[in-house]
């Protein structure tokens, strides 16, 4: 399945510019002329001020069809926190802040989380007389999600895209794009048990590039006219550029993938409808000109998730074969309930950009505890990491050639993805990795985790957690900052063990 969700983000207060505040309204009211013309399934996220404003109400209520979705958008606003008894601790004294504190879940006991929820969630049945079945939000903190999914009927979640140090929220080494069900001890890591899944699929927005959302401008040419502060498919980034869209839509809907594929576009009504509206409308063109993508509401991507996908988060893949920019690169990534894994190809280096495992019993910092920082961080177990752990021209990733032109991706089986240059391959697994021909070199550059090397194993022990990637059919050596798997016959098999 091909799947569009076209999703817009409302707020009804954007304090940073006056000029910001005033275009709120008449962006929103053009987006919805928009879907409307283009005659396309959509959602709308609300936050809880758009609920308290009859302006908003009034819009939604004459002109949301069969084909309109309203959805919550959980940033926490004062008029939320006024309405539960809560301090809205803005340092600016700001109605709306896009800081931690006072701005998101986890800036908050687990009490007032509970209360918050309710609130939103009785306020939206008030006005509209159904409760939602989309929450989403940057990011939301576990405990959090699982309140919200246990008490209510929620068809979807969604969160942020990884991103470092961008706003007021850090999240790295999560499921790349498609959709997971989540840890019941941590939102950002897919459940490996049954016992502790949440049953309502986690999707991830904004429709990243799957080149340069990883280390943002490193690999892109020195007089790129895209240059950009983030590159994802919203309208004010690399959206509104026909050749990159082209690219995106063939990168994610036409290349290969493991059986679902799935991006968001829309954008957050701060922008101001001049730099959204005409980026939408030709994306919403060049997706209706591609017969295999449905355009459906978020609700019921959710839904038909659940149905897809009964018991466990399916495996993943997004493959970019060329690169929208001059620069020679190809990217893959695989996901699978157990890790995720970046292939790089820059020039005639192929290596592991990213490779983290995941561990739902790595609990959320904020399970518990509130954030008392600027900022928050999600990640999970890193075992490859060229972002944090590179530092200036340190060579940094795990290399598996130096010497290739390019390689080929074919899906083998529903769980099988092979990459393959020459007399080379790698084969990735739901829970492994196996080569062929190849004699891997690993460069952790700074790493963040400790690093122990064993003669048939590469293990890590990471804020108090334990893993390792488990060697058969090699020998693991290090030396000179140089960790080295030599195969001893043909094929090599790595596989991710959580202790």
């Amino acid at each position: 399945m091909k799947i569009v969700n076209v999703m817009n983000f409302v707020r009804q207060c954007d304090p940073r510019s006056e000029i910001i505040d005033k275009a709120l309204f008449p962006t929103t009211k053009a987006q919805m002329e928009l879907v409307k013309e283009m005659d396309v399934e959509h959602t709308f996220l609300l936050q809880y001020d758009t609920l308290c404003d009859p302006k908003y109400i009034d819009l939604f209520k004459t002109e949301s069809t069969e084909k309109t979705e309203l959805g919550l958008w959980f940033e926490i606003v004062q008029e939320l926190t006024d309405a539960v008894g809560i301090p809205y601790r803005s340092e600016k004294n700001w109605k709306w802040d896009w800081h931690i504190i006072p701005g998101f879940s986890m800036g908050y006991s687990v009490a007032q989380r509970e209360l918050l929820v309710d609130e939103a969630m009785r306020k939206f049945k008030e006005v509209y007389g159904v409760y939602p079945k989309t929450v989403a939000s940057w990011t939301m903190d576990t405990h959090t999600i699982n309140y919200l999914t246990d008490n209510y009927d929620i068809s979807t979640l969604l969160n942020c895209r990884d991103q470092v140090s961008t706003d007021a929220y850090t999240m790295i080494g999560g499921y790349f794009n498609q959709a997971y069900y989540p840890s019941r001890k941590n939102m950002f890591t897919p459940a490996q048990s049954e016992e502790l899944r949440v049953n309502v699929p986690m999707f991830r927005l904004l429709g990243p590039d799957p080149i340069h959302n990883y280390d943002d401008k490193k690999y892109i040419s020195e007089d790129c006219e895209h240059r950009m502060n983030c590159y994802t498919m919203e309208a004010v980034w690399i959206g509104p550029h026909p050749s990159v869209v082209d690219w995106f839509l063939k990168t994610y809907f036409v290349n290969e993938d493991m059986g679902f594929s799935y991006a968001q576009i829309g954008q957050e009504n701060s922008f101001g409808a001049q730099d959204i509206v005409s980026a939408l409308r030709m994306q919403l063109e060049k997706v209706k000109e591609m017969p295999d993508i449905k355009v459906m509401k978020m609700c019921d991507t959710g839904e038909w998730f659940k149905e897809q996908y009964k018991r466990e988060t399916p495996v993943t893949a997004v493959t970019a074969l060329d690169n929208w920019d001059k620069e020679d690169i190809q990217s893959v990534y695989y996901d699978s309930q157990y890790y995720t894994v970046n292939v790089f190809r820059h020039n005639k280096d192929i290596f592991i950009r990213a490779l983290y495992a995941f561990d739902e019993n790595a609990e959320d910092t904020y399970l518990r505890d509130v954030c008392t920082t600027f900022d928050a961080v999600y990640e999970n177990q890193p075992v490859v990491d060229t972002v944090i752990w590179g530092k200036d021209e340190e060579k940094c990733g795990m290399y598996f050639d130096n010497e290739a032109e390019s390689f080929y991706v074919n899906r083998i089986s529903d769980k099988q993805l092979k990459i393959s240059w020459g007399n080379k391959a790698v084969v990735f697994d739901e829970q492994r990795i196996t080569t062929k021909n190849i004699c891997i070199r690993f460069y952790p550059g700074q790493a963040k985790a400790k690093i122990f090397v064993k003669k048939d194993a590469i293990e890590y022990l990471y804020r108090g957690r334990e893993y390792a990637m488990q060697v058969t059919g090699g020998t693991v050596s290090e030396q000179d900052g140089c960790i080295t798997v030599e195969p001893s016959c043909d094929t090599l098999e790595l596989e991710i063990k959580i202790k």
